[in-house]
């Protein structure tokens, strides 16, 4: 049984931040990320779809009997058009994954942890991980949330299929609106229902993280020896200095 049952101390945390040893969550950033892309489409999806069919017609509107540089010039004119709003897509894609990843560990760079270390290639330290609670959290978190999003897309398929027949009558442009309505809800609730879960997750790698950095009593004695002295000797001198004062 481990004698580390001890709390670790902040150099220690300080240490192991400076090794890149942090407390972070993937699931929390892939949470974080869906409800980005969802407000991001909730507000930008009409805006894209009407760029998309404006994009269309030209295409295949083009006069046939101009020459081949004028098409390609009525083309490229036609794709920079869109070009704005693909690189506004492609920012919120990098914010949201980079947005959370900043917070969980504040900017912190850690070179060791990219740089090649033999250590690394240890196979009882990969045997270890294999059985460690890290790995099965992480199998349990992965199955929950795989059910909760196979309910979530049951649910949203019945309902979309409880609702076909009514308005089967209605026309296709109709249809299309309803059908965008419906992604977009399966989409808010898929994000959403991925909140908690990533939260949870967070807490529990922060909680195991912790865990892993404790101390025995006579690391935290030889820390305080490092930062403080050696008790014996600084009272050692301290009674030297009060003979030679006398």
């Amino acid at each position: 049984m481990s004698n580390k049952t001890e709390a670790p101390t902040p150099k220690r945390i300080r240490r192991a931040r400076q090794d890149g040893e942090i407390a972070k969550s993937t699931h929390l950033t892939v949470a974080f990320s869906g409800l980005c892309w969802w407000l991001y489409l909730f507000i930008e999806a009409p805006r894209l779809y009407a760029l998309g069919t404006r994009l269309m017609l030209h295409m295949t509107t083009l006069d046939a009997t101009l020459a081949f540089g004028d098409r390609l010039a009525s083309t490229l004119g036609a794709l920079s058009a869109f070009m704005p709003a693909v690189l506004t897509a492609l920012g919120v894609g990098a914010l949201a994954v980079l947005v959370p990843e900043l917070v969980q560990t504040r900017g912190l760079l850690a070179w060791k942890r990219v740089t090649p270390d033999v250590k690394r290639l240890n196979p009882v330290n990969g045997l270890k991980q294999m059985f460690s609670l890290r790995l099965v959290w992480d199998i349990v978190l992965t199955l929950l949330q795989f059910a909760i999003l196979l309910f979530l897309f049951a649910q949203a398929l019945a309902a979309w299929l409880r609702q076909l027949a009514p308005i089967w009558v209605f026309s296709l442009p109709v249809h299309l609106g309803y059908t965008a309505i419906s992604h977009s809800h399966l989409l808010a609730w898929m994000a959403a229902s991925q909140i908690v879960p990533g939260a949870a997750d967070y807490f529990i790698q922060r909680f195991l993280w912790l865990r892993g950095l404790r101390m025995d009593k006579s690391e935290i004695k030889r820390e305080f020896r490092d930062d403080e002295g050696d008790p014996y000797v600084k009272n050692r001198r301290r009674t030297l200095h009060r003979e030679l004062g006398q």
